[in-house]
């Protein structure tokens, strides 16, 4: 009995000890397994992050040139329109060649030349036609048909406003918005240029 009891005393002990081993063991796999999990879910996040911040900077920057584009668009149209000639005014003694000596002389402001408000209405809406229906690189092809939302024309003046849709390249994320209106005004006056002009052509 005193040869076997230290025995089985030291059989005890190592067989703690292997339990003990075992235990600590499987908490430190479980351990650097939550730690892998919870770094999977960081990596996850960031890449969506990453990819939705991509997706709306791309619809920003196609917002920015299709607003530009629909200016251009609604400055064209205003020039067109402006330059209608409203004749019967004109050589009536309104804002014709024999006014700019006169001007230049008593140093006065030119008068602005007379505009064909119903002509010019007709001509700003084909232009904005031409350039819904252009498919060069003036438009952009996220840009959507232009529509004239007002045109004010007084005679002597015109300016109108507009507005398209663009369609966005990349729906916005976490949400279904997918484009998004735009809106665009310009206004002119065809004023006679400084000058003295003899059947158009410019003396001085």
């Amino acid at each position: 009995m005193e040869i076997t009891q230290p025995i089985q005393i030291s059989m005890i002990n190592g067989h703690r000890e292997s339990v003990m081993r075992r235990i600590f063991k499987k908490k430190c796999l479980q351990a650097f397994r939550e730690e892998d999990g919870s770094l999977s879910v960081v990596i996850i996040a960031l890449f969506v992050i990453t990819v939705a911040s991509l997706m709306v900077m791309t619809d920003v920057s196609a917002i920015m040139v299709a607003k530009r584009s629909l200016a251009q668009a609604t400055e064209a149209a205003v020039m067109r329109g402006v330059h209608t000639l409203d004749r019967d005014s004109y050589y009536t003694g309104k804002g014709s060649m024999l006014t700019t000596p006169l001007a230049l002389l008593n140093k006065r402001d030119h008068p602005a030349i007379p505009i064909d408000c119903q002509q010019a209405s007709f001509d700003v809406l084909l232009e904005l036609q031409n350039w819904s229906e252009d498919d060069t690189a003036l438009k952009r092809h996220e840009l959507q048909r232009i529509s004239l939302t007002d045109f004010s024309c007084d005679g002597t003046s015109v300016s109108i406003s507009t507005n398209a849709k663009v369609i966005f390249p990349f729906t916005l994320p976490f949400s279904s918005m997918n484009s998004a209106l735009l809106t665009s005004s310009a206004a002119s006056t065809n004023q006679v240029q400084e000058g003295f002009y003899l059947f158009g052509i410019r003396l001085h």
